[in-house]
């Protein structure tokens, strides 16, 4: 199965990735918090693992001067070793409807592009209204942009659900709903959108087990599409 989609020449060990993922499968992920001790125990010490973390400072020097904002789900790029604390502001429970400080503490920081990655939790937070979450959303999205003007503002939409987690959750049942509206803000402000719904479902083997979360090994592919999108 091909994990990574690589945008620099030389791939990362694949036997450390395979075995780092079959690490992060064993875990209790349902809350990225908990499982950060685990996750800073991989790639240690050995020479595969020198591949892994030269892979991680690819990244990061990729996304030098940017930054991504979002939930739980983002701040995992950053628990992961991804990308470091000054370019990610997440939040476990991240929500455009409470987290409107992230945007302002981010776009304080000029970044040469900006990613935004909410929706999962405002979906009960709006009790499934898009119209309302948008309006805040853009709004919150137009101070950021006013506060720094040169940013390139990126969207990505709401990753997909597992049916068994929508079962236990019906609202995030209504994530295409949502997606729609990203998508259709996006082409009316002029922002890029990036969609990344078909990411988790492609490798359902990266699904946290409350089919929410991710494994380390989504980051890269949703970084990937997010530095294409961004054409950084």
């Amino acid at each position: 199965m091909n994990i990574f989609r690589f945008n620099r020449k030389g791939d990362a060990d694949q036997f450390t990735i395979k075995d780092n993922i079959r690490k992060v499968e064993s875990f209790q992920k349902g809350d990225i918090r908990t499982i950060e001790s685990e996750v800073e125990q991989l790639d240690g010490g050995s020479s595969a693992g020198n591949s892994a973390t030269s892979t991680r400072a690819w990244y990061q020097k990729k996304f030098r001067n940017c930054v991504v904002l979002g939930d739980s789900l983002t701040e995992g790029i950053e628990v992961y070793g991804w990308l470091s604390k000054q370019q990610v502001f997440g939040s476990v429970g991240g929500s455009v409807l409470t987290d409107g400080k992230l945007f302002k503490k981010a776009a304080a920081t000029y970044p040469k592009a900006a990613f935004f990655a909410f929706g999962m939790n405002d979906m009960g937070n709006y009790r499934g209204r898009p119209d309302a979450f948008i309006s805040d959303y853009s709004s919150l999205l137009a101070s950021f942009h006013k506060k720094s003007k040169d940013t390139k503002i990126c969207v990505c939409s709401i990753s997909m659900p597992t049916k068994k987690a929508i079962k236990r959750k019906k609202m995030l049942g209504h994530y295409k709903e949502f997606n729609k509206a990203i998508q259709a803000m996006c082409k009316k402000e002029g922002y890029t959108y990036i969609d990344t719904t078909d990411l988790l479902p492609n490798h359902p083997d990266l699904y946290a087990r409350d089919g929410v979360h991710a494994a380390s090994a989504y980051y890269p592919m949703w970084m990937d599409r997010m530095i294409e999108a961004a054409g950084l």
